[in-house]
């Protein structure tokens, strides 16, 4: 269907489950959305508030954005450590607002937020989009005629149409998931993803800065920001990581992204690892051969 994988399929069998469940038997949304006043003792409701949908044509979109999107992601990452991309998300991003929402309880005293129910896949569609950017940023996308845009974009302009929808239907509560989404992806595939075959965490290249996200005329205010919120979180890759170069995992001018493609990526990143693990030892045995060199 569509060129998509097992796993994208299962994700919107899983997504039209649990709209068919709170379809059925509506009371099931007061246990399956994050409802943070609710959430102890149903902590399951950290996990299945991300894939949760009450809304027919959202429920749509959203499948048929799964289809699409994951088949782009899934073959380079592999099954088993996209699994894990979409957990740590979904997790993260659910346990973040049900921490927010007691941050402004406990400043505010009001319980209104409290027993608001907070649902919705267009977090994880946010980090799918991430996601897509970090392997083929420089890809562009043809959308009227003439007009194109380049896939490092699409993030930021798909985020900020979706908000502006979101205000104007007055579906705040939705604002949450779709940002801490978008930003806890980054986070992730930027400091935390290990890189395959190796020890190094995190995709240290210049192409996936936070400011690159923008255009380039604010890019020297957002790399500022950037530069003491780092400081403060001391979120920094190491030294390993930085000797290497990332490139994007799919060339600019590929036109598939599946199939033999996928596989000359991935054999082009084991080089690489390889590469820097050789340069590594190399240098190891260097420095122990001039600590060594007086005595002899």
């Amino acid at each position: 269907m569509f060129g998509s994988t097992r796993l994208s399929r299962a994700l919107g069998l899983l997504l039209i489950s649990l709209y068919l469940v709170q379809y059925f038997v509506p009371s099931s949304t007061s246990y399956l959305a994050l409802v943070p006043g609710r959430t102890l003792p149903c902590v399951w409701n950290l996990v299945t508030a991300g894939f949760l949908t009450t809304n027919v044509f959202k429920l749509i979109v959203e499948v048929a954005a799964v289809l699409l999107l994951v088949r782009l992601v899934e073959p380079l990452y592999g099954s088993r450590e996209f699994l894990k991309f979409m957990f740590v998300l979904d997790f993260s991003i659910c346990f973040m607002v049900f921490a927010g929402v007691y941050l402004v309880f406990a400043i505010t005293s009001s319980g209104t937020l409290l027993y608001t129910e907070f649902t919705g896949f267009h977090g994880i569609l946010a980090a799918l989009l991430v996601a897509i950017k970090q392997v083929m940023p420089d890809h562009e996308l043809k959308l009227l005629g003439p007009l194109k845009i380049t896939v490092k974009y699409v993030p930021l302009l798909c985020i900020t149409l979706a908000s502006l929808l979101l205000v104007y239907l007055q579906q705040l509560s939705q604002l949450p998931f779709l940002l801490l989404g978008s930003y806890n992806a980054w986070v992730y595939l930027r400091f935390f993803q290990q890189q395959p075959d190796t020890q190094l965490y995190g995709d240290p290249s210049d192409d996936f800065r936070f400011s690159g996200f923008f255009p380039p005329l604010l890019a020297p205010l957002i790399d500022g920001v950037g530069a003491v919120c780092g400081t403060v979180t001391r979120l920094r890759h190491s030294s390993e990581a930085r000797l290497v170069v990332m490139k994007p995992l799919i060339p600019v001018n590929t036109p598939s992204m599946l199939g033999s493609d996928v596989a000359d990526a991935n054999r082009r990143r084991e080089r690489g690892a390889k590469a820097l693990e050789e340069r590594l030892g190399l240098k190891k045995l260097q420095d122990l051969g001039d600590l060594e060199a007086p005595h002899t």
